[in-house]
C-alpha cells in the first residue's frame, strides 16, 4: 500500500487495529470515528478521513506495508440471503478494545464460503472513496438538495449529442476538483441515476438519524445500511480466514468488478465554480487546482476554511469497473481568465502544510482538501473511437490506393501528468490517442494519432518502425513513458526518448493537413494527407 499524505497527530506507520463507532460532543460540527491505532493512545479520527481508514490498513507510512491478512476473492450472491451480524460472531477479530467487535456485518455464503464484511467498510467501498461524499452521508437528502438532473437537455453536438446533464448547484459542497475527475463523475451518476444505488446511500442518514443515542457529553451511532442489490459483482479483498478456508473476515476490500450502471450513452456535469481552457489560449501546463505536493500533514482536527478551493490529495485507491461507463463531458463552463497557459491569478501557487478533510464552515481556519480514493479501471476508451473519423478515412485511402494493410485500431484515454490539463479536452472529456499497426511494401510500421478535434493543440502523427522496435520489446511496454513525455512536453513527442528507443531514423512525424473547420477534415484535405503519409513511408 501507499500513501502520499501524512496525518499530522499520528505516529510513523500507525496500523488501524479496529474501527468502532460515530460520535460528536455536543458543540461540535463534525462527527468522528473510533479508531484504535497500533502504538498510540489516540482513539479517533474524523469521519470524513474515511477514505484512508480499513482494518490492518497502515496509515504514515515510512516504506511500503501491505495490510496484515490474506487476499482472497468471492461473487456477492442475491441480496436476499444476506443476513446481519457482527464482528464478535465471526471469532476471527482478535482485537476487543472499543466498540470493535459490536460493529454490523453482513454475513453470506458464497463459493464455499461464508464471508463477514463489515457494514461500514462496503459502504466505503461503495461510496465513501472521498470525504464529500462521506460528509453527505450524514446529511438528510444532501444529494437531492446539492444536483439537478436535467432528462431532457438542450442538445447542440450533433456528433454526441447529451441524454442527460447533471447539474452541480450553486449551495453544492462538492468540490469542483472533484467534478474534474472522470472516475468519480461516473461514480456520481451511477448513485444519482440508479435508483437502488441511490436508496442504499439514503439510507445511511435514514438509520443515522433514528439510531442517534444522546448522552450528557456527545451522540453516537453504530453505522448501518441497506446494502444495493450487487449479485454477481466480483470482489478482491483482503482479511482473517479459518484454519479451513471456509470463513473469512474482511479487512479491506480492494476491488469491485461488474457494478451495473445504466444504458446511457452521453452525460454532461455543469458545476458554477468549473471553468474552461479557450482554444488557442496557450500551450501552458496551467492546472485545475492547486494540487499538493506529496506529504502534506492532514490535520485530524481542524474544520476547513471557507477561504479557498479544494485541493486535491490522494490515498489509497479502491479499484472498481463498472459494466458499461458513459461518455462524459462539461457543459455551461465558464471561460478561464487566464492566458498563454498562466496559472489563474486567484489560485496559489502554495499552500500551508496543514489541510482539512472536512467541508468548510465559519469556525474553520485550514485549507481544505478533497480526498481521491477511487481508481476507475473501467475501459471506455472505444467509445471515442469516432472523434478518428478523419484519420481512418485517411488510412482508408492509404489502403485502396497505395495497398497498405492495417489492423484494428486501439485507442487509449492519455493519461494525467503532473498539474497539466493536457490530457483532458477542452470540454473535460479525456484526450485519446488512436494506435494502428500498418504494413506497406514488406514493413510494418505503428501509427500514433492524438485527438486534437478541440483545437486546443496541434500534434502531428507519429510514425514508428515496428521492426526497429522488435528489438527492444513491445510496444505496450514503452507506450505509457511515450504518452507521458508527450504531455510534460506541451504536446511534442518526446523525440530524445525515440531517438534512443529505436534510432534517430526510425521514427518520423507527419504533420496534419491545415483545415478550416476545427476539428474536421473535407474529402480533399483528407487525400492530401493520404499523399503526404505515402511519401513519407514510402
Amino acid at each position: 500500500m501507499y500513501q502520499a499524505d501524512r496525518f499530522k497527530k499520528l505516529p510513523d506507520n500507525a496500523r488501524i487495529q479496529g474501527l468502532g463507532n460515530l460520535f460528536k460532543y455536543h458543540g461540535r460540527k463534525t462527527w468522528d470515528i473510533g479508531v484504535r491505532i497500533h502504538n498510540t493512545t489516540r482513539g479517533s479520527l474524523k469521519f470524513s478521513q474515511l477514505p484512508y481508514l480499513s482494518r490492518q490498513v497502515v496509515l504514515n507510512q515510512t516504506v511500503s506495508a501491505i495490510p496484515l491478512g490474506f487476499p482472497v476473492e468471492f461473487n456477492f450472491p442475491d441480496r436476499a440471503t444476506w443476513q446481519t451480524a457482527f464482528v464478535r460472531d465471526c471469532g476471527l477479530v482478535k482485537f476487543k478494545l472499543g466498540d470493535e467487535q459490536s460493529q454490523k456485518c453482513f454475513k453470506f455464503d458464497s463459493e464455499e464460503k461464508t464471508v463477514y464484511l463489515p457494514q461500514l467498510e462496503l459502504a466505503r467501498a461503495l461510496f465513501f472513496t472521498n470525504n464529500y461524499l462521506a460528509n453527505a452521508a450524514l446529511i438528510n437528502s444532501a444529494l437531492d438538495f446539492e444536483f439537478d438532473v436535467d432528462y431532457s437537455p438542450r442538445n447542440d453536438d450533433e456528433e454526441f449529442p447529451l441524454d442527460i446533464v447533471i447539474n452541480a448547484l450553486p449551495t453544492t459542497q462538492c468540490p469542483k476538483v472533484l467534478f474534474e475527475n472522470e472516475g468519480f463523475k461516473h461514480q456520481i451518476a451511477w448513485i444519482l441515476l440508479n435508483s437502488d444505488i441511490k436508496s442504499a446511500f439514503n439510507s445511511i442518514y435514514q438509520y443515522f438519524s433514528q439510531e442517534l443515542v444522546t448522552t450528557p457529553k456527545h451522540q453516537r451511532w453504530t453505522f448501518r445500511f441497506d446494502p444495493p442489490q450487487l449479485e454477481g459483482v466480483k470482489v478482491a479483498a483482503r482479511g482473517w480466514k479459518s484454519p479451513d478456508e471456509n470463513k473469512w473476515f474482511i479487512n479491506r476490500i480492494e476491488l469491485l468488478e461488474g457494478l451495473y450502471f445504466p444504458d446511457i450513452t452521453d452525460i454532461g456535469f455543469s458545476h458554477p465554480n468549473v471553468t474552461e481552457r479557450k482554444p488557442g489560449s496557450g500551450k501552458g501546463k496551467g492546472g485545475t487546482y492547486p494540487q499538493l505536493p506529496t506529504q502534506r500533514e492532514i490535520d485530524e482536527e481542524s474544520d476547513g476554511s471557507e477561504d479557498n478551493e479544494s485541493a486535491l490529495i490522494f490515498c489509497e485507491a479502491t479499484q472498481r469497473i463498472y459494466n458499461r461507463v458513459p461518455r462524459t463531458r462539461k457543459v455551461n463552463a465558464k471561460p478561464r481568465k487566464s492566458s498563454g497557459g498562466k496559472e489563474d491569478e486567484d489560485k496559489p501557487s502554495a499552500l500551508p502544510p496543514d489541510v482539512s478533510t472536512d467541508d468548510p464552515n465559519s469556525r474553520g481556519d485550514t485549507p481544505r482538501a478533497a480526498v481521491d480514493g477511487l481508481d476507475d479501471q473501467t475501459d471506455n476508451a472505444h467509445l471515442y473511437l469516432n472523434k478518428f473519423d478523419s484519420f481512418f478515412k485517411m488510412l482508408e485511402i492509404l489502403e485502396k490506393e497505395h495497398g497498405v494493410k492495417q489492423s484494428k485500431p486501439i485507442v487509449r484515454k492519455l493519461p494525467e501528468v503532473g498539474r497539466s490539463e493536457s490530457h483532458l479536452m477542452v470540454d473535460g472529456s479525456p484526450r485519446c490517442m488512436a494506435i494502428v499497426r500498418i504494413e506497406y511494401q514488406n514493413e510494418s510500421y505503428f501509427l500514433l494519432e492524438v485527438d486534437t478535434s478541440d483545437g486546443r493543440a496541434s500534434i502531428a502523427t507519429k510514425v514508428i518502425s515496428a521492426r526497429s522496435l522488435a528489438l527492444r520489446g513491445k510496444l505496450c511496454d514503452f507506450i505509457a513513458e511515450i504518452e507521458r513525455g508527450l504531455l510534460s512536453n506541451q504536446f511534442c513527442w518526446p523525440k530524445k526518448y525515440l531517438d534512443e528507443l529505436v534510432g534517430e531514423g526510425n521514427h518520423k512525424s507527419v504533420r496534419h493537413q491545415p483545415s478550416k473547420n476545427k476539428g474536421w477534415l473535407s474529402e480533399e484535405d483528407v487525400n492530401r494527407w493520404a499523399k503526404n503519409f505515402e511519401i513519407a513511408i514510402g
